[in-house]
């Protein structure tokens, strides 16, 4: 297995809400780094992916302990979960299963 995806199978272990807003960023980042230390050698690669792997595990912990231990009002800092919200231009009754009433309609409105 390559460092990259070592590295992006890590990051799969940070809170969702926090790979939404960085993991892209993070696997650019670490893809250039490591490109630049493969240049430099063996061991400076070797050195280079064990502090990133070691700095990752710390940020994952660190993370899940600021996630479960912060006030609600902070805890919610995450953006909208993208694999449930509706797409746009689609109703709620024709984004709800099998065309239901869904918890968001209201008793005798539609749509």
């Amino acid at each position: 297995m390559d460092l990259s995806r070592a590295y992006g199978a890590l990051l799969r272990l940070y809170p969702f809400d926090y790979q939404m807003s960085f993991a892209a960023e993070m696997r650019l980042a670490f893809a250039q780094a490591a490109a630049e230390r493969r240049g430099r050698g063996r061991f400076a690669l070797a050195r280079f992916a064990f502090a990133e792997l070691r700095a990752l595990a710390a940020g994952v912990i660190t993370e899940w302990i600021v996630k479960w231990t912060s006030d609600r009002s902070i805890r919610g800092r995450c953006l909208p979960d993208p694999r449930t919200m509706r797409p746009p231009g689609v109703g709620k009754l024709e984004h709800s299963p099998a065309g239901s009433s869904s918890r968001w309609s209201s008793p005798g409105r539609t749509g």
